[in-house]
C-alpha cells in the first residue's frame, strides 16, 4: 500500500529528472549536432571537457558567485530572520514583503536590475550622481570587474527571504524555556545566539546551505537575462558554457558531457557538505549533551 500512494510522485519523479539525466548521460558519448543521428565518440567528450579552458574558467566564477551568494543569503537571512522573531508592530507585513522577492520570476528580476544598473539613466547611478558620490558610479554590467558581483547582489535580493523563512522556522522551534533559563543565569543576548540558538538551528543551517550552493552552481536565468555572459566572459558561468555549447554551436553531445561534469560537481560539492557540517552537528550535539 505505501507504494501505491508514492507511485504517482515517483513517476513524475522518473519521466521529469531521471529519464532526462539519463538521456544526457547517453547523448554525452556521442557527437551530435541535433540533426541526423548521434555518432558514438567514447569518452572524448570528457577527454575534451577536462581541457576546456573556457569551461573551468566558467567553473571558477561559479565558484566565486557560489561564495558571494551564499556568503550574502545565509548572514543577511539569518539576521532578518532574528528580527522577525521579535514582538514587532506589523511584524506579518515586514515578513510578507521580505518575501516577495521570492516569488517573481528570474526573468522580471533580471529585467527589473538591468534598469536599475543602467549606466545612463539607472536608479543606483542615479542616486549617487544625486548625493554628490560620481565617484562610485559605475557600469555595473559593462565592467569586468565588478559584473559578476552586481549579479550576486541580484540573486541575494532575489532568494535572501526563502532562506530567512526557513531560518524563522528554526527559530520558533526552539523552546523558550531554554532561553529564561539562560536569562537566569545571567547569560548575555549574545551568549544565548552563541550557545542556544546557533547550535540548536543547525539542521537548518545546513538545509540553507545545501540549497544556496546546489543553486548557486545551476545559476543560469540571470545571467542570460542581464548580461549574456559577458563582458568578455567576465560572467560567464558554467550553465551559461553548457548552454552556448548546445544552442550556439549545436555541440549537443560535448554539451551534454559537460552537463554529466556539472552534475558530479554539484552532487560532490553537497555531499561534502553534509558530510563536514553533519559531523559537526554531532559533535556540537555531544558537547551540549
Amino acid at each position: 500500500m505505501p507504494y501505491f500512494w508514492v507511485a504517482p510522485a515517483l513517476a513524475v519523479f522518473a519521466l521529469f529528472t531521471l529519464l532526462p539525466v539519463a538521456v544526457a548521460l547517453g547523448l554525452s558519448f556521442t557527437s551530435w549536432d541535433g540533426s541526423g543521428d548521434p555518432v558514438f565518440n567514447g569518452l572524448h567528450n570528457y577527454a575534451q571537457a577536462f581541457g576546456d579552458r573556457e569551461y573551468w574558467t566558467a567553473i571558477l566564477h561559479n565558484v566565486q558567485y557560489a561564495v558571494g551568494t551564499v556568503v550574502g543569503k545565509l548572514v543577511l537571512s539569518l539576521g532578518l530572520a532574528l528580527a522577525m522573531n521579535q514582538v514587532l508592530p506589523a511584524r506579518a507585513i515586514f515578513r510578507t514583503a521580505l518575501f516577495l522577492p521570492v516569488v517573481l520570476s528570474f526573468v522580471v528580476v533580471g529585467l527589473l536590475w538591468s534598469w536599475i544598473y543602467n549606466y545612463d539613466a539607472g536608479l543606483l547611478n542615479s542616486m549617487f550622481g544625486h548625493l554628490g558620490l560620481e565617484n562610485l558610479q559605475r557600469d555595473w554590467l559593462g565592467d569586468q570587474k565588478v559584473a559578476l558581483w552586481a549579479l550576486v547582489i541580484v540573486d541575494i535580493w532575489k532568494w535572501f527571504g526563502f532562506h530567512m523563512i526557513i531560518f524563522l522556522a528554526g527559530l520558533q522551534s526552539i523552546p523558550q524555556e531554554l532561553y529564561e533559563a539562560g536569562r537566569i543565569d545571567g547569560a548575555t543576548s549574545w551568549r544565548l545566539l552563541r550557545h542556544i540558538t546557533l547550535p540548536l538551528i543547525l539542521p537548518i543551517s545546513l538545509i540553507n546551505l545545501v540549497l544556496a550552493a546546489s543553486g548557486a552552481f545551476n545559476v543560469f536565468d540571470v545571467v542570460y537575462v542581464m548580461t549574456e555572459g559577458g563582458p568578455v566572459n567576465a560572467t560567464n558561468v558554467a550553465m551559461m558554457e553548457i548552454y552556448k555549447q548546445a544552442f550556439q554551436f549545436y555541440h549537443f553531445g560535448y554539451s551534454s558531457a559537460l552537463s554529466v561534469v556539472q552534475l558530479v560537481l554539484v552532487s560532490v560539492v553537497s555531499l561534502t557538505l553534509l558530510l563536514v557540517i553533519g559531523r559537526r552537528g554531532q559533535l556540537l550535539g555531544q558537547e551540549h549533551g
